[in-house]
């Protein structure tokens, strides 16, 4: 097996057919959700709205604003809105609606409080720089247009108040409290930067960083002491080199008297063994120092050269005497580097030791400087408000309010809008149709297509077997009308026998290209017996055996058979039309040698039906009066079908498999589970198996789906 479960991929055209096919899944939604939405539309009460007209004016013509007045025509709409909300949604405007009209009361029956279900009956539009209007809805006409009225009318009547007085006084002692909250919070605000200023190091934003570097740093002193560890192993062994030569008595060795020209020589070879230790050859100082050395070999003369030349120990300890003079010198710098990183680990491991605490510091002063923002703007929004009450008290000293249009009484209802809540309910059912849809089809596993199932299985798929109608309107032009009469071809067309009744459809020539690979594989290894089996009932190997049986006869020289093994549940005769009374059962119990009085002919296919229903059918298959019979079949017979039980609910499909050559397996499309054709094929645990046939399959749904189209179309002349 390839996989667990077979690919299910998602496209217009699959989802297309999926809903087709699962049209349950999108009705039920509709059928629940729409009536609902209409029920529910027609249960809402109707609600009236009422709106008055209230705009601003000059008390004189041509008069300019005084200096201490707002022209409305200069307040920007969000400010404009929000004085007119504040005025109306006040306190005094609220109540007197309640007690005048019982608002309150009516309002007091639903979930939210009742001032919260007034506000929300309430609407204010800005119409103009210098118009609004207010409206009130309403499940009473009369109702909704005198309180839309009496809004207006309290609305005018509560900016014409004069209280400058004590609006002057309560803004004096809201602005210098304002100006003192403003003063601290600017300078804790101040204190709080300086202090990040400060320890902006220790800070936990530079938590991070800080443990970054240190990382850094304890890298760079563990690459320093690896390499110290490195040097003074190097100069350990130099140390004990040089001393075996000591012993060795290469110091004592007298040197013969040398010239200058050896001497110089000698002191380039040694210049030339400490440069080759710290350089590579490539290096321009070890070019340098080889052509001076030839330079010299090349003035002094061979015998002098080899007269006053130092022996190879000599040489040797001259050597290993400069390289641990190097070698110290790095060791002191590899040392001084390592140390130099210290005081840096020591630095940061201070700032991250100390973040926790700076950060509960800085968390304390962040908290205080909140609070005090908090109470700042607090009370600067009280300041604002006292302001624009100020501003709607003294507004009448250059401009008045008053009502330009007056509510009228609602003729139509403003809502509920029910044709939107029946849209929204088809919409909800067609979303939850579509989604239980997709969800189901996600879940099928079954296989779909040829592919479908090749990706689920390594069993080649011999053929596709397209579903086939149970009726056809020119059944009897299409089919055999010579061998057999309108009522079997009727018959034949009712137990979809397309290979007699349709012989140029897609079905027919799909069982035809079946026909021919059993064959080719039956020829191939030399077999002559072949078991047609599947999974569990309803999957159609009935109706392929006889359909393959019909083509094998058709398209084959010898003689074929087609033998109906399944002894509890038979249907071959039935399908055929054939009257017989004896069968494999009754040959199987008999002592009968000769075969013909238990066959059966339909044009060139011969059949050996079931015969009557055993007691055990299982024993009679295992018997060995059945091997018996079959070497009789595979003498006089060239081809022989077996009509096989399914496989997981009995055991005759088993006993069937070892004696058959072949065995094919039959797997319906959308209906064959994969766990279950998996258990059917691990438990039957046969290895002559050929292939399987899938059964009931949409072309629509497949890649070759044109190709099919076109055969119909240009080939068989049907749209």
């Amino acid at each position: 097996m390839k996989s667990s479960t077979p690919e299910n991929k998602f496209s217009p055209l699959s989802v297309l057919r999926a809903l087709k096919r699962r049209w349950f899944y999108l009705l039920v939604p509709l059928f629940v959700l729409v009536p609902a939405a209409w029920f529910y539309a027609q249960r809402l009460p109707q609600r009236f709205r009422a709106s008055a007209l209230v705009g601003s004016e000059p008390l004189i013509p041509g008069q300019p604003a005084p200096g201490n007045v707002v022209d409305p025509s200069t307040i920007n709409a969000q400010e404009q809105l929000r004085a007119i909300r504040e005025t109306l949604f006040s306190a005094p405007v609220l109540e007197t609606l309640a007690h005048e009209y019982g608002v309150e009361a009516k309002a007091t029956s639903g979930p939210k409080p009742a001032s919260d279900e007034m506000k929300s009956n309430i609407q204010i539009q800005l119409e103009g720089p210098n118009a609004f209007s207010v409206g009130f809805e309403s499940g009473s006409p009369e109702l909704a247009a005198k309180v839309a009225n009496r809004l207006a009318g309290l609305f005018v009547e509560r900016t014409s108040n004069l209280r400058g007085q004590i609006v002057d006084q309560q803004n004096n002692v809201l602005d210098a409290e304002v100006d003192r909250l403003r003063g601290q919070l600017s300078a804790q605000e101040e204190g709080l930067k300086s202090y990040k200023d400060r320890v902006s190091q220790e800070l936990p934003e530079r938590l991070g960083a800080n443990l970054k570097e240190l990382d850094n740093l304890h890298q760079q002193i563990q690459s320093k002491t690896d390499q110290v560890a490195e040097a003074e192993a190097r100069r350990s062994a130099i140390k004990e080199e040089m001393l075996a030569l000591e012993k060795q008595g290469v110091l004592q060795e007298e040197p013969p008297a040398r010239t200058s020209e050896q001497v110089a020589l000698d002191g380039l070879r040694l210049k030339l063994t400490q440069l080759k230790t710290r350089y590579t050859p490539e290096n321009p100082e070890v070019l340098r120092a080889e052509k001076e050395i030839r330079d010299l070999e090349a003035v002094a003369t061979p015998a002098k050269a080899t007269q006053h030349a130092a022996s190879p120990g000599q040489m040797r300890y001259f050597s290993l005497q400069a390289e641990l003079k190097s070698v110290e010198s790095r060791l002191v710098s590899y040392r001084r580097d390592q140390a130099a990183p210290l005081p840096q680990v020591r630095e940061y491991e201070r700032r991250i030791n100390l973040s926790p605490g700076y950060e509960t510091a800085v968390a304390d002063r962040t908290k205080d400087a909140a609070m005090l923002r908090a109470r700042y703007e607090a009370l600067f929004a009280k300041q604002q408000e006292a302001t624009l009450n100020h501003r709607s008290e003294t507004a009448h000293s250059g401009f008045a309010f008053r009502i330009l249009e007056a509510a009228q009484i609602p003729v139509t209802p403003y809502g509920p809008h029910r044709d939107r809540i029946l849209l929204f309910g088809l919409i909800a059912g067609l979303g939850l149709g579509i989604a239980g849809v997709l969800i189901a089809e996600r879940l099928d596993t079954t296989f779909e297509t040829a592919e479908a199932f090749e990706n689920f299985s390594n069993l080649p798929v011999l053929s596709s077997i397209p579903g086939i109608p149970a009726e056809s309107k020119d059944t009897a032009s299409s089919g055999s009308a010579d061998s057999f009469s309108k009522e079997q071809m009727r018959d034949f067309q009712k137990h979809r026998l397309p290979v007699l009744t349709e012989p140029q459809s897609i079905a027919s020539q799909q069982y035809g290209i079946l026909a021919l690979k059993v064959a080719v594989w039956m020829r191939q290894n030399s077999g002559q017996i072949l078991a047609i089996t599947s999974a569990t009932g309803g999957e159609g190997k009935s109706l392929t055996a006889l359909n393959l049986s019909l083509a094998l006869a058709a398209s084959t020289q010898g003689k074929v058979l087609l033998v109906d093994c399944d002894l509890r549940l038979p249907q071959v005769h039935e399908r055929l039309g054939l009257k017989t009374a004896k069968g494999l059962s009754d040959l199987l119990t008999g002592t009968e040698t000769d075969l013909s009085p238990y066959i059966s002919s339909l044009g060139n296919l011969d059949i050996l039906a079931s015969g009557s229903t055993p007691a055990n059918p299982v024993n009679l298959l295992a018997s060995a009066r059945m091997r018996e019979i079959f070497a009789r079949l595979r003498q006089e017979y060239q081809l022989v079908i077996l009509d096989s039980p399914p496989i997981v609910p009995i055991a005759d499909s088993h006993i069937l498999a070892g004696l058959a050559d072949g065995v094919l397996l039959v797997v319906r499309a959308r209906k064959t589970r994969p766990d279950l054709f998996e258990h059917a094929t691990e438990s039957l645990g046969a290895i002559n198996l050929v292939g399987v046939v899938l059964n009931d399959v949409e072309y629509s749904a497949s890649p070759y789906a044109g190709a099919y189209r076109y055969y119909q179309r240009h080939y068989l002349g049907r749209s």
